[in-house]
């Protein structure tokens, strides 16, 4: 009766031990299972992420290019109407008219008259050597074309600086070195939000 009852109680603990082994490998299973469910999520955040980043990218790179092109497209409409404005129109020539010729004369006799008598001439004082003038700065037509095209010139570079992500100081400085421009905090802001930055 003992080895039964020993062989009984052996056999319990047997199944007792199958169910445990059987449910810890079912929980693995699950884990498992929801650790590779959670790396698919995460591979397809991840190309979701990427894909944004690069239709980002190819937006931002289009938008510069555009903007680009419109800078590109004002220079050469500014270069037109400066050269309109420097460049003479043709000049009409009147027609020569034919000379007229007149009638003969006779010639006039010269009377005589007598020989001047040269007055005493006074000794030469030197002139006064006058003070160099300053040079004259060029001016065109309108008066102002040294300073319009300075506020031309820093418009475009101001706007190549900040499509190339300079700062806004660095800009400044750059511009002030380079250009003399009335107002170029206004240029500076002006530029830098049309360009978004």
């Amino acid at each position: 009766m003992d080895a039964k009852k020993a062989q009984k109680l052996v056999d319990q603990v047997a199944e007792n031990v199958r169910q445990a082994i059987d449910e810890a490998q079912q929980q693995a299973q699950e884990i498992l299972s929801e650790a590779e469910a959670q790396a698919e999520k995460v591979r397809a955040e991840a190309d979701r992420l990427r894909s944004e980043a690069e239709r980002i990218r190819a937006d931002a790179e289009a938008d510069a290019r555009r903007r680009l092109d419109e800078v590109q497209t004002a220079l050469s409409d500014l270069r037109g109407r400066l050269s309109g404005e420097v460049e003479p129109g043709p000049v009409t020539v009147p027609e020569p008219e034919p000379p007229q010729t007149p009638e003969p004369t006779p010639d006039p006799t010269p009377e005589p008259t007598p020989a001047p008598v040269p007055e005493p001439m006074p000794e030469p004082t030197p002139e006064p050597t006058p003070p160099p003038e300053a040079p004259e700065t060029p001016a065109s037509a309108n008066g102002d074309a040294a300073t319009g095209d300075d506020d031309a010139a820093a418009r475009l570079v101001a706007m190549k600086l900040a499509l190339d992500g300079i700062a806004r100081e660095a800009a400044k400085e750059q511009l002030a070195a380079d250009y003399e421009v009335a107002d170029l905090d206004g240029l500076l802001d002006e530029v830098y939000s049309k360009a978004g930055k």
